[in-house]
């Protein structure tokens, strides 16, 4: 483990650092397993059919339990944990990297966000089964999944952004999954639009901190 910033919060040493022990150190599939879950429903939904949501349910539960075993890990610690990814943007002095926290508060979010994620998956086993999108339908779950965790662990404010983004776009597509019912089609343009004008007060929000604190 090496410190890389500390600072005093409330008389309580508060240390970044980067680890590659326990749970921590495959902490970055927790992004990877829903992506290839959805990628895996998508791909293969013809050749195995409903079967393939079995994979979308394992992709689910795994994150949970890898949540699970990272709570244990950190709730007793007051470390923020950084998990490197990659340089996202490099332009001149202004550098964005693609890394995400984790802390104690970061891993109760991630046990809300899996756990309740993977009750989802299960249930919608025995809602949806039968409906000719089936495979589909699971893949929007996993993407849903994945957006959320890129929302809860984003490092910076453009991640959280993309995350956010991500998030908006999921829940369009499940709310609008049965898009020939004319009520659904219109709440899926609802929520889409709601969460535009969140955008607009999100960008502000960032465009400030910018100015201020660069």
């Amino acid at each position: 483990m090496t410190p890389l910033a500390a600072e005093a919060v409330e008389g309580v040493t508060n240390q970044l650092v980067t680890t590659d022990t326990g749970a921590m150190g495959v902490s970055w599939l927790l992004l990877v397993l829903p992506l290839l879950g959805f990628v895996a429903c998508l791909v293969l939904r013809r050749n195995l059919k409903e079967r393939v949501a079995l994979l979308a349910i394992g992709a689910s539960v795994l994150t949970f339990l890898l949540s699970v075993a990272i709570f244990l890990q950190v709730r007793d610690e007051q470390a923020t944990h950084l998990v490197l990814g990659f340089t996202w943007l490099d332009i001149g002095s202004f550098t964005v990297h693609f890394d995400f926290v984790i802390d104690q508060l970061t891993s109760v979010m991630l046990l809300v966000v899996t756990g309740v994620g993977s009750l989802v998956h299960v249930y919608s086993w025995g809602y949806m089964y039968g409906d000719e999108r089936f495979e589909r339908f699971f893949a929007y779950l996993n993407l849903f999944l994945f957006s959320m965790l890129v929302l809860v662990l984003g490092s910076s404010f453009l991640t959280l952004f993309v995350g956010w983004e991500l998030v908006g776009l999921s829940s369009y597509l499940l709310i609008g999954f049965w898009f020939e019912k004319a009520a659904y089609a219109a709440a899926a343009k609802k929520a889409f639009i709601t969460n535009r004008v969140g955008d607009v007060a999100f960008m502000i929000a960032m465009f400030m901190i910018f100015r201020e604190f660069g």
